[in-house]
């Protein structure tokens, strides 16, 4: 039947069926090498290492804010 086109029929389509943990991991090795997510991480990355860098070097810097703020 492949020789005219058809497709095969449902019982041959079954087996070649992948398992669900194989088809959940497909799609995490998917979302996982997308650039664009890659991208988002590595930035917030920076950002995270950036903000814990100024609260090391600068660990009084919201009480100083703090009495700024109050003064008239």
């Amino acid at each position: 039947m492949p020789m005219r086109g058809e497709l095969p029929t449902i019982a041959a389509r079954t087996r070649m069926r992948a398992s669900p943990v194989r088809m959940g991991w497909l799609r995490f090795v998917a979302v996982v090498s997308d650039p664009e997510l890659q991208t988002i991480v590595a930035l917030s990355m920076i950002g995270v290492l950036v903000m814990i860098n100024a609260m090391l070097l600068f660990p009084d810097f919201g009480q100083v804010y703090v009495d700024l703020s109050l003064s008239p």
